[in-house]
């Protein structure tokens, strides 16, 4: 594995990890609201 420094062009791909991350992995520890605003887009605007 190699470790480097986040890259702008790295911003789709970890908001759709993280997108995924929180509708599957952590689905049944946060309601559908929760999710929701976890993923409305906001966190990743100024990256």
């Amino acid at each position: 594995m190699k470790l480097r420094r986040y890259q702008a062009e790295d911003r789709d791909a970890a908001a759709q990890l993280f997108y995924e991350t929180v509708h599957t992995v952590n689905a049944a520890d946060y309601t559908k609201e929760q999710r929701e605003a976890w993923t409305s887009g906001r966190c990743f605007g100024d990256l």
